[in-house]
């Protein structure tokens, strides 16, 4: 029968050892938990419990290598779980003796390099230990295997068993290298970033690997994650970018040189997409849009996005938006047309920025032409010598007829009148009196948030 073994391992050492050991004070005991899977992704044992013999070995490669440590146990599987403790097995009948004895396992830890291997026996006859092995993570008395996540087994045989994906001890590179070669045996890659980025180039015949990377400086500056020579990342010969403190990816290699993202936590928002934020700092990978001068090297994303659109500083340096205070508008697509009959006359906020019915250009303040209507109800203004009708239409007032009107006759368009609007007839103070009245801008009802444009 075939069988697909998936392992979610915790190795954790939970008992202290007898003073017989020579390893004073340090755990005998390490807790291995994880679940099992058929072929078709279901768990072994789904209705009661079964028994499985497994066998547990130390060495000090992860392939080859010297045998430090075994022992083999018959494991209890419940839907797909089990648990053991490694430490309290039996002996295996090996061809080359073990360097510790069974019942000593803390002595197994006294060199630094560690792996663990696993044997599922399915057929006693052929077994085959489960490659590549996991790498112990040592603290001085806890021994830590990150996860196995798929393991298939070979086509054709009744036990030999293949590992798909698997972790690994855990790289941190804080050196600000330019260039890093990642390596399968260490799964967890934390990366800062150099003073102009750094390239983390995968590894060539990646046997169905996995890898994680993550970028652990808060600078601007970029871990490129690149594939082997003649490699791809799904499907494309394009890099990975990691721009964000704490941004990470998780790959896992297809064949050969070729990698796919299986996990990916980046803010994959397109850069240059301006968005409203809530607080008073930008969240990471978004500058706020107040007009500073940033560089086009540093921001080289957000730069081919906009170009100069909002603004040149010349050299390497271009303009961010500057949206304080301001409005944002639609470009009209009728240039110009009904949404925005005077988007000809649009201006450039900043040097070289872009003018006219464009995507950065910018648009002053203003208030459309109008009028106010007056209905005059025929009373009479005196002059001193005799009354007149005070009449306005469109544009001006008339008074009277002849020499006394103010603007055209009739309902004409006179001329246009400067505010405060006031009148005198004759020789008294008379007359209607239009004054100004408001704050220094006009606007709807509003809130404050921060514009934000992605990097």
């Amino acid at each position: 029968m075939r069988f697909l073994f998936l392992f979610s391992i915790l190795l954790l050492s939970v008992a202290l050892s007898p003073a017989a050991y020579a390893v004073e004070g340090a755990p005998s005991l390490i807790d291995y938990q994880g679940s099992v899977l058929d072929d078709q992704g279901m768990p072994l044992a789904p209705n009661a419990p079964a028994l499985y013999k497994m066998e547990f070995r130390i060495w000090n490669q992860i392939g080859g290598g010297d045998l430090i440590w075994s022992e083999q146990q018959t494991v209890t599987v419940s839907k797909g779980q089990f648990s053991v403790r490694i430490g309290e097995g039996t002996k295996v009948t090996e061809s080359i003796a073990p360097q510790v004895p069974q019942d000593q396992l803390p002595l197994a830890f006294e060199g630094s390099n560690r792996f663990l291997g696993v044997t599922v026996v399915t057929n006693p006859e052929l077994k085959t230990e489960i490659t590549p092995r996991v790498a112990f993570l040592t603290t001085p008395y806890v021994h830590v295997a990150n996860t196995a996540s798929r393991i298939v087994q070979q086509t054709g045989t009744s036990s030999s068993i293949m590992i798909g994906a698997i972790g690994y001890a855990t790289r941190k590179e804080e050196n600000g290298a330019a260039t890093v070669n990642l390596t399968l045996d260490q799964r967890t890659n934390l990366i800062a970033a150099g003073t102009s980025g750094t390239t983390a180039n995968l590894p060539a015949n990646g046997d169905f690997h996995e890898l994680l990377i993550s970028k652990t400086d808060d600078t601007p500056k970029i871990v490129t994650i690149a594939p082997p020579a003649g490699g791809q990342i799904n499907g494309s010969s394009e890099s990975v970018r990691l721009k964000v403190k704490g941004e990470s990816v998780t790959l896992q290699n297809t064949g050969g040189n070729n990698w796919w993202v299986v996990d990916d936590t980046r803010d994959n928002t397109r850069v240059g997409t301006i968005v409203p934020f809530g607080g008073e700092v930008p969240p990471a990978g978004y500058l706020a849009c107040n007009g500073a001068v940033v560089s086009s090297a540093e921001y080289a994303d957000l730069f081919t996005a906009i170009s100069n659109s909002w603004g040149s500083a010349g050299g390497t340096q271009f303009y961010l938006p500057n949206l304080t205070g301001r409005f944002l508008r639609g470009v009209d697509p009728n240039n110009p047309g009904p949404a925005d009959d005077q988007a000809s006359t649009r201006i450039a906020l900043y040097a070289s920025g872009v003018t006219g019915n464009r995507v950065g250009s910018y648009q002053e303040d203003s208030l459309k032409d109008h009028f106010h209507p007056i209905t005059d109800k025929k009373h009479k203004h005196e002059t001193g010598a005799a009354s007149a009708t005070l009449t306005m239409y469109s544009r001006g007032w008339q008074l009277g007829s002849g020499s006394n009107v103010y603007a055209g006759s009739g309902d004409q368009q006179g001329p246009d009148v400067t505010p405060p609007y006031s009148l005198s007839v004759g020789r008294k103070t008379t007359g209607i009196s239009i004054n100004t009245h408001g704050g220094n801008e006009t606007r709807p009802d509003n809130a404050g948030v921060n514009y934000c444009i992605k990097y």
